[in-house]
């Protein structure tokens, strides 16, 4: 049954389920990064941390006192497993069973999150039939067995399937953390708090979720920060060496020295990301042409914005934008 809503429209509820043995990193990660976006976005997240039993062992012995399993679910609620110690975990347990049955009856959620082991509670639910997901790479094979009709991804560090979202081991979870809120908040929330959080950008290559916004700041040069903070609140602006140098407070030689050193890129080439990356949104949305986004974007004309366009994609802007 789902509760009434209460409050603002812009508030998450998040249900965070403990069980026995979790690992506390799983749980702590991702509610810290949610408890971080308070402070950068409009958008409110409450996290409900709840369980079978008022007390709840992690596995490092510290004890939690947990909220009973509620009966209701608040409207735009998301539901987030951690990771649990051990192998070959056996949901069928009595001190698992009452969180299986718990659930499986509450379904509405707008997003399910899995962190590590947290995605075996998932599939012994049966949420992962016909989904593709991930976990520990250690468990992998066990989560076959447990979903063998999940689409089982491997050397990934999340996945998104609809609404379902699972994550690979421990600090994993941190990073799925970041990509939701970079989805509810937007990029600049997502981007501060990793830096708050000093989170080093761990996303390989073949991750779906990999954000320029976030990579190239794995540093703690707070000068090229508010460079590359600039950069972002207005892409499309012409900028010259010469303003981003006062920014930082240094000579224009000195900056671009500086930005490769700490970024691995240079400023140029780091705006030319920002700038696909938002061409990439605004084909996306299919209401502007290739055209109308190349200017908006701040190229100077469209052939300019094709040339640059291929140095990092190998479709064209139109077969993009056709979805193609």
């Amino acid at each position: 049954m789902l509760e009434q809503k209460q409050g603002a429209d812009e508030l998450i509820n998040i249900y965070i389920v403990l069980l026995p043995n979790i690992l506390m990193l799983d749980m702590v990660g991702p509610a810290e990064v949610f408890n971080f976006a308070n402070r950068y976005s409009d958008k409110r997240f409450q996290l409900h941390f709840i369980g079978e039993h008022s007390d709840i062992e992690s596995s490092m012995g510290l004890v939690l006192r947990v909220d009973p399993l509620p009966e209701q679910i608040k409207e735009n609620s998301w539901l987030l497993i951690p990771g649990l110690e051990g192998e070959k975990l056996d949901f069928s347990k009595p001190e698992y069973q009452a969180v299986v049955t718990w659930v499986n009856n509450h379904q509405q959620f707008d997003k399910v999150i899995s962190v590590c082991s947290g995605t075996m509670l998932l599939a012994f639910c049966g949420l992962l039939d016909g989904k593709q997901c991930t976990t520990h790479f250690a468990d992998l094979t066990y989560l076959q067995e447990l979903a063998p009709c999940a689409g089982i991804i491997q050397n990934r560090l999340f996945v998104q399937d609809g609404r379902l979202y699972t994550s690979a081991g421990v600090t994993a979870g941190i990073d799925l953390a970041l990509y939701l809120v970079e989805q509810e908040c937007g990029i600049d929330c997502a981007a501060s708090i990793a830096r708050n959080m000093v989170l080093f950008n761990r996303r390989g290559e073949q991750d779906p979720a990999l954000s320029p916004w976030l990579i190239h700041r794995s540093h703690l040069h707070q000068g090229i920060h508010n460079v590359q903070d600039a950069m972002q609140q207005d892409p499309a602006r012409d900028w010259r060496v010469s303003q981003l140098a006062d920014i930082a407070y240094c000579s224009p030689r000195h900056l671009a020295r500086m930005f490769k050193d700490h970024t691995k890129i240079s400023c140029k080439r780091y705006l030319q990301i920002l700038r696909i990356s938002l061409a990439k949104q605004l084909l996306s949305e299919k209401s502007l042409s290739v055209e109308q986004v190349a200017i908006k974007v701040g190229f100077n004309d469209v052939r300019q914005f094709r040339r640059i366009w291929q140095q990092y994609e190998q479709a064209s802007p139109a077969s993009y934008k056709s979805g193609k």
